[in-house]
């Protein structure tokens, strides 16, 4: 049994957006995961970070006396620290199925997720979410055996519009269901919107305000002059650094399961640290920065709403 839930009215003359239910996530949810939340009632605030030396190589053997956190330009004491190879993870897939992704990029979309699954363990768990046409439907829930995700994927055809920026201020609700402390939202697109009734900085804000990293693949993006002023390209980039991801350029369709990867890899290798707002004071958008000694590069989320710690 399918069931639609509506999750905001669209104004006069365009289309609603709602996300389709095909099943339901299972399992208990450990107590400890509920600590951690984007908004301003937080017990805890929790940063994903990956951390990267001079020649891009990855990181991941660093202790938590190497991590500093600062808040509005001031330094506040780390809660937890974790790295995060041991930890099972929530892959949330987000597949553009609009008429520009029909064909190749499509295709090659199916055996990069295939490539994600292939690395997938015992207690990882995956759901998958595909926008176009005007519909955001939730193909696959948390909690649902994986093993139904290639027959799922190869039934997937595009066609209609694309309303990427009205699906990136739903992201909010595509990690419901999941169980894991460890998330990471994956978008596959051409990065071409041409149905929303959003605008890009409607998506930025919601994207700060997200404790799950958004990484998103460019496939075949257009060339910038067929784009508007703020390009297709330059968009992505905007998205996955508000929550803390990152943008990945695929320029040939082909490329796509070598990025998946590559893109697995550096998810395995890296850090989870907590602080805690104190509650008290105001509640408003907060500047996070995360510095780590040594003049590495860091990759963390850019910020959140709610109270200094």
């Amino acid at each position: 049994m399918r069931a639609c839930r509506l999750m905001r009215a669209a104004p006069a003359g365009a289309l609603a957006l709602v996300i389709c239910l095909t099943g339901v996530a299972a399992g208990e949810q450990p107590p400890e995961k509920g600590m951690f939340r984007a908004s301003a009632d937080v017990s805890s605030i929790l940063v994903p970070v990956t951390v990267k030396d001079r020649r891009g190589r990855l990181v991941a053997t660093l202790g938590k006396e190497s991590f500093h956190i600062f808040v509005d330009g001031i330094e506040f004491p780390i809660k937890s620290f974790w790295r995060e190879g041991g930890l099972p993870i929530s892959y949330a897939f987000v597949v553009d199925t609009s008429g520009s992704m029909n064909g190749r990029r499509l295709a090659k979309t199916r055996d990069a997720i295939m490539e994600f699954m292939r690395g997938l363990r015992a207690d990882d768990e995956v759901c998958l979410i595909t926008f176009g046409g005007g519909e955001v439907k939730r193909r696959l829930a948390f909690g649902t055996d994986p093993g139904v995700l290639p027959r799922v994927l190869e039934s997937l055809k595009g066609y209609g519009t694309t309303a990427l920026y009205d699906m990136l201020t739903a992201t909010p609700q595509v990690m419901e269901g999941a169980h894991n402390i460890r998330r990471v939202i994956l978008l596959f697109t051409d990065g071409v919107d041409t149905g929303s009734t959003m605008s890009p900085g409607d998506a930025v804000k919601i994207l700060e305000g997200l404790t799950d990293p958004l990484y998103a693949l460019g496939i075949e993006p257009p060339p910038a002059e067929e784009g508007p002023p703020d390009s297709y390209e330059e968009a992505l980039a905007r998205f996955a650094a508000a929550s803390g991801g990152r943008y990945l350029r695929v320029d040939t369709a082909a490329k796509l399961p070598e990025f998946a990867r590559a893109l697995r890899q550096e998810l395995t290798m890296r850090y989870i640290i907590t602080f805690d707002p104190s509650g008290v004071g105001m509640v408003k958008w907060r500047k996070l920065d995360v510095e780590v000694d040594g003049g590495y590069t860091v990759l963390a989320r850019q910020g959140y709403r709610g109270t200094l710690p």
